[in-house]
């Protein structure tokens, strides 16, 4: 019997280290009930990534933003940590932020085995904003925080952790695709030698790696655009969405409004699919004419979110949700960092997952039910909006 029970645990240890692992990580505002059992902090997630690093870290974030004694100076100072034991670092942000936050980014580049890049992304009429890094060639978080200390601790963010080398693989072709634009900023001694990480396993369509815009996009790595739509397009019973921003406003004027995902939500209603789409008031004057359509819809609900100031006082570029994230059938999942307007998926390189996982789903669907079900949310159209 012993030996069953032995041979019994040794095809379950199999079988889980097949499945990738993926965990959902999110950030609640303080002073919110936000919370749900299945998620993970932020902060806790990145330090642990980040201190389990033997050889190299790979980060790729719009700017970094640390003020003292808040949650993100850990994880900065457990990057130079990193550096300094000899993991090699390497940190690219986008050029226009960096003049507003080029200190951390700086600091960081200058630490041992490290070095720090800008890209610029107006060639492509952009930014970069995506927020991502991978450990060691099979570590990887994607999501949409940014590495700001105010995105730890009070604005609603989600993200991803994968632990799996395929999908870190395929976010390194990114990083390295960008990384090569770069320009340097700073970079410290190397006291270590370079290192090979994991090869990547055979692939798992159950998870993919999606970018925009498409036309950066490194050869295998598919449209965000283009994978949303199709979640969409096959769902059958309800979609959730939740986003910072939702208009169809073209991003340059004279330009025809981009309907893109806009006709896929109300295809999605004409045809009996329950649509519960949810967005911050600060940015509900942008998209007023097109919630407004989908709010009289059949089966299209929109409700926006207030989250209260925070007790200690105003806190700018804060206290909002800021996740971007989409159920289809509590089955099927994306998360990324594009807000649901033109510029994000044209112009803009951004970073996420699709997911087909009920586990997933689920922890998804607890977070924006909480949200959707709290009193920060509003039906829309239940009182003035946007004015």
């Amino acid at each position: 019997m012993k030996h069953l029970r032995l041979v019994l645990l040794a095809l379950f240890c199999q079988v889980a280290i097949a499945l990738p692992p993926v965990q959902v990580v999110l950030t609640v505002p303080l002073e919110t009930n936000l919370g749900v059992p299945g998620a993970l902090d932020s902060q806790k997630v990145w330090l642990d990534m980040i201190g389990d690093a033997k050889n190299t870290l790979d980060l790729e974030q719009f700017y970094v933003s640390d003020q003292a004694g808040e949650p993100l100076a850990p994880v900065l100072a457990a990057i130079q940590e990193a550096g300094k034991r000899g993991v090699k670092v390497r940190l690219l942000v986008d050029s226009k932020f960096y003049q507003t936050y080029p200190d951390s980014v700086k600091q960081i580049g200058a630490t041992a085995n490290s070095e720090a890049r800008t890209i610029d992304y107006s060639t492509y009429g952009g930014v970069q904003h995506a927020k991502f890094f991978v450990v060691d060639g099979k570590d990887s978080f994607a999501g949409s925080q940014n590495f700001d200390w105010r995105a730890l601790e009070h604005i609603h963010e989600v993200g991803l952790r994968v632990t799996d080398t395929v999908i870190a693989s395929d976010l390194t072709k990114i990083f390295q695709k960008d990384w090569s634009e770069g320009v340097v900023v700073s970079h410290g001694p190397i006291t270590s030698q370079p290192v090979t990480n994991p090869i990547a396993d055979e692939r798992d369509s159950d998870l993919t790696v999606v970018a925009s815009p498409a036309v950066a996009n490194p050869s295998g790595i598919g449209y965000t655009g283009d994978a949303v739509l199709g979640l969409m397009k096959s769902a059958k019973k309800t979609i959730r969405i939740q986003v910072m921003e939702y208009t169809t406003k073209a991003a340059s004027n004279g330009k025809a409004n981009w309907k893109y995902l806009n006709d896929a939500v109300v295809a999605a209603a004409k045809r009996g699919v329950n649509v519960q789409l949810m967005v911050d008031i600060s940015d509900v004057k942008k998209g007023k004419a097109d919630l407004t359509a989908l709010s009289k819809l059949a089966n299209v609900e929109v409700r926006t979110v207030t989250i209260p100031q925070f007790s200690g006082g105003v806190i700018p570029f804060a206290r909002l949700i800021h996740s971007k994230y989409l159920v289809a059938d509590g089955a099927d999942s994306w998360v990324g960092s594009e807000n649901w307007s033109e510029g994000y998926f044209l112009n803009t390189r951004d970073v996420g997952f699709v997911i087909h996982s009920g586990q997933v789903a689920d922890t998804l669907t607890q977070i924006f039910d909480k949200v959707w079900q709290s009193a920060y949310a509003t039906r829309f159209g239940a009182t003035t909006q946007g004015s």
